[in-house]
């Protein structure tokens, strides 16, 4: 809006557009959040182009290039045992400054929830999938310990809450670790209703998501282990499930809205047994098959 705000949609050119992303440039902004900008810009444009009433004809954005965006890094995750070392240093408080201690009941009241709570978010995040927005959505009526699954329908974002990022709804499978998680967070006896939160604040309302981040921090450091992100819980899952289900199963677990998005975690399938296979595909050529150790030179 404020480099194309005060133009008629047909007035815009291509040189114009051109100025703009060098302008993007130079102020330092990742090639990744500037190809953003300049897809609003030509989707903005592509409407008016289809409605027809703008005056536009063509697309000026098409004749600028698009940024080089960095390769993706490669997702690095939690090992279940990591994930279990976070929350052993959650629940025992480890995380917290010894020389502040808390200073009146309610707020002794709020830590003793927040170290027998983060524990849970941490395990069910890392063995269900759940974003952390749709974490902060879930009911205890979203939780089926029968049937062993979760129902995901909504999450949270600007404090209010939507649809899931699919704009889905989906089922998840409730594993016994999760389970047993979100089974002991139930046997607190509060805020355990239907229509009740499962992760909530001490007085039953929604959690601060930047105060959850922050414990999650000093957490991870508590307990020893590699500082990756919240959301790196989420690709956890996501490696570990992929060893034992296929692409599309998975997709469907965590919510994608393409397979492509899903098959990132292929590189963590386990390929036990290929090299068994390829000896076969390679039979007939015996000799090659057993390596020998190299024969010394004889002296002259």
């Amino acid at each position: 809006m404020r480099a194309f705000g005060s133009h008629a949609l047909d007035s815009i050119t291509t040189a114009e557009v051109k100025r703009w992303l060098e302008s993007l440039d130079r102020a330092g902004i990742s090639p990744r959040t500037i190809n953003k900008h300049r897809q609003v810009v030509a989707s903005v444009l592509e409407f008016a182009i289809r409605d027809g009433e703008y005056g536009v004809i063509e697309d000026p954005v098409r004749g600028t290039p698009k940024r080089r965006e960095a390769d993706p890094r490669p997702i690095d995750t939690y090992s279940p045992e990591e994930v279990q070392a976070l929350a052993r240093a959650a629940r025992a408080g480890l995380h917290r400054d010894p020389s502040r201690p808390a200073i009146s009941d309610y707020e002794r009241l709020e830590r003793a929830w927040d170290d027998e709570q983060d524990p849970s978010i941490y395990i069910v995040a890392a063995f269900t999938g759940l974003r952390l927005r749709e974490l902060l959505a879930l009911r205890w009526r979203h939780v089926s310990f029968e049937d062993a699954g979760l129902r995901v329908e909504g999450a949270v974002s600007g404090g209010e809450l939507r649809s899931t990022k699919s704009r889905k709804r989906r089922a998840v499978p409730l594993a016994d670790q999760p389970a047993a998680a979100l089974a002991r967070l139930g046997e607190q006896g509060r805020f355990t209703g239907r229509d009740d939160l499962v992760f909530c604040s001490a007085t039953g309302e929604r959690i601060d998501p930047s105060a959850l981040r922050r414990r999650y921090r000093m957490t991870q450091r508590a307990a020893g282990i590699r500082e990756l992100r919240f959301h790196d819980l989420r690709h956890s899952f996501g490696t570990l499930v992929i060893r034992e289900f296929d692409p599309a199963t998975v997709k469907e677990f965590m919510g994608h809205a393409k397979l492509t998005t899903t098959e990132r975690y292929l590189h963590a399938r386990a390929r036990r047994g290929d090299a068994a296979r390829l000896t076969k595909a390679f039979s007939g050529v015996d000799e090659l098959a057993r390596p020998t150790a190299p024969v010394a030179p004889k002296p002259a």
